[in-house]
């Protein structure tokens, strides 16, 4: 018979504990089907939350309680909500919640129904715990890169067309030369400019960056 195992001895994958004041809130936003809303909301309430926040939203894109929930939520505190839906309209902007919401104020995201169910935290310590947001963070990374990439493409693109990347000039080379000229004549800088349509400021800075040693 073998001896049996020492539980301290043994290595675990459970998250921490959170903390003792750690709290649930739960948030429902409120959809037209009245059975879908209370399926909801009886899941919610069987959650143990402290409290629920409802809102019903007007407009697709009008939605101010989870922000103003989420703000004084406090670290190891944990955001519940029936299914992914009722809180992004899209994997993206799921993704892009929890990375850019949850992950820095350590708030941990509970989703009662769907593929997705279960306690989500991003200080995890088991991949299963973290895997969401593993994945939020992965995305976000893969769009800066995307991003970066196709920035430097264009600016290769346009330097290999003899373009530079910037903002244009303020004052293009002709109007440059027959400033140059109307100076040489002993036209004042406010004379020139208002001949010219262009600002004393842009003048005197593209005098300057033309020929540093100019005096004007």
């Amino acid at each position: 018979m073998s001896a049996p195992t020492d539980p301290a001895a043994a290595p675990s994958d459970a998250s921490p504990p959170a903390p003792a004041n750690a709290i649930r809130i739960g948030y429902a936003r409120v959809s037209t089907r009245a059975q879908d809303h209370q399926l909801q909301m009886d899941a919610l309430e069987a959650g143990h939350c402290r409290e629920i926040v409802e809102e019903t939203v007007s407009t697709r894109r009008e939605r101010p309680k989870p922000a103003a929930t989420i703000n004084r939520m406090q670290p190891g505190d944990t955001l519940v909500i029936y299914k992914p839906d009722r809180i992004a309209r899209s994997v993206k902007e799921l993704l892009v919640f929890l990375e850019d919401e949850l992950a820095p104020r350590g708030i941990n995201l509970h989703i009662l129904s769907g593929v997705c169910a279960g306690l989500h935290r991003p200080g995890g310590q088991s991949i299963a715990d973290k895997m969401l947001f593993l994945v939020a963070a992965m995305a976000a990374e893969t769009e800066r890169d995307l991003i970066r990439e196709r920035t430097m493409d264009g600016l290769a693109a346009a330097a290999a067309q003899g373009r530079r990347g910037g903002r244009p000039p303020a004052i293009d080379a002709d109007k440059l030369a027959a400033a140059r000229a109307r100076r040489e004549r002993g036209e004042t800088i406010p004379a020139i400019t208002k001949a010219l349509g262009v600002g004393r400021s842009t003048l005197y800075r593209a005098f300057t960056d033309d020929d540093p040693l100019v005096t004007v």
